[in-house]
């Protein structure tokens, strides 16, 4: 385990990582930053345990967003996915085939 400082909201925290995930922290802790300003740039003057609680709602609804229309999407994607291959393996067959004949 690693421990690393990191920086939320001008304010610091140790927190312990897996060895080689330090970069992939950073990733995350900026990412939390940018929600955090955003969210409090839209509320305003708020102290800062209701900030962390309104960015945590808010980084909820985005995850809970994506997996609703990635759940009601996934049967549609995967009989196009389908189709396009089948269309590309026809292809490939239809190359091949005037290619033999060349």
């Amino acid at each position: 385990m690693s421990k690393i400082a990191i920086k939320l909201y001008n304010r610091e925290y140790i927190v312990n990582c897996g060895v080689g995930e330090e970069d992939r922290l950073k990733e995350i802790v900026q990412f939390i930053e940018t929600k955090m300003t955003s969210v409090a740039d839209r509320v305003g003057n708020t102290t800062e345990p209701r900030l962390l609680m309104l960015t945590c709602l808010s980084l909820a609804d985005e995850l809970l967003e994506t997996r609703r229309r990635v759940s009601e999407t996934t049967a549609e994607d995967e009989e196009l996915l389908i189709a396009a291959v089948q269309h590309l393996k026809d292809r490939v067959t239809q190359i091949t085939a005037q290619i033999g004949h060349a």
